[in-house]
């Protein structure tokens, strides 16, 4: 999930959206959640580890987020880290939302690079043909001229591994 400063105004409605997202999973089912701000990531203890989605850890993956002090948006926006926190979790799936996913200034990372570098992470298994987690991307309020997000549905996403949420569908 992106932290960066843009999404200052908009943080609590994505949080609000995540864990109504979470609570619609099965407690056998799986989550891990990882913030990305600058160059850094911010991953919602416990470390290294999927939860359960069971309802004590939904609450306290949410408490974490919520009084932790970690997860202020600030600065610029660069995912590759946590991206690489998340492929090592070893997920089935991984949703990645942004509004901005190249950033900006000091953090920007050209789309190409971008792609590039989780190429690396989430390579083509040569055996089946397939890459061993699917990323599905969530292009937040802005759409990228560039088409970065789309870009990298299509390569790493199943068939609608891209969603794209306007303005005008968001309550705020």
């Amino acid at each position: 999930v992106d932290a960066s400063g843009s999404m200052l105004l908009h943080l609590s409605t994505v949080l609000d959206e995540l864990e109504r997202s979470l609570r619609t999973l099965h407690p056998k089912q799986e989550f891990g959640i990882i913030f990305f701000q600058q160059d850094k990531s911010i991953v919602v203890p416990p470390k290294n580890k999927l939860l359960s989605a069971k309802e004590k850890n939904i609450v306290s993956a949410m408490k974490w987020i919520n009084t932790s002090g970690k997860v202020i948006p600030v600065g610029g926006s660069n995912p590759i880290k946590a991206m690489k926190s998340a492929i090592r979790l070893k997920p089935d799936v991984i949703y990645l939302l942004s509004e901005n996913i190249t950033g900006a200034g000091k953090y920007e990372v050209p789309a190409d690079e971008l792609i590039e570098s989780l190429d690396k992470i989430n390579p083509i298994d040569p055996r089946n043909g397939l890459r061993r987690v699917q990323i599905n991307c969530i292009e937040y309020l802005t759409l990228n001229p560039a088409r970065t997000m789309q870009r990298i549905a299509e390569i790493h996403g199943g068939d609608d591994g891209y969603t794209f949420i306007e303005r005008g569908r968001v309550e705020q």
